[in-house]
């Protein structure tokens, strides 16, 4: 189990690696998810249909770079369209 979840996870950095700027692009539209930037304290990813700034908070990524935080995004979007079309 612990093997097809590492393939599986592997196998999805390919993926995202392998994809070009305007589908990165395409892909961040369509989330659900976006990212915020807070001084000092890196990004954070909320809820874009959550008006209410306390409800829509998801996760905190911490001190990392933009594009591994749009990864973490990218990954979340295709990790959930895989399950819903195996």
């Amino acid at each position: 189990m612990c093997f097809k979840k590492y393939l599986k996870t592997r196998q999805l950095e390919k993926q995202i690696r392998q994809l070009t700027e305007t589908e990165r692009q395409i892909i961040l539209q369509a989330s659900p998810l976006e990212l915020g930037l807070f001084q000092g304290e890196g990004f954070h990813v909320f809820r874009k249909s959550e008006p209410d700034f306390e409800n829509a908070y998801v996760y905190g990524l911490g001190e990392i770079s933009r594009q591994e935080a749009e990864d973490w995004i990218i990954r979340q979007y295709l990790l959930t369209e895989s399950e819903k079309n195996p």
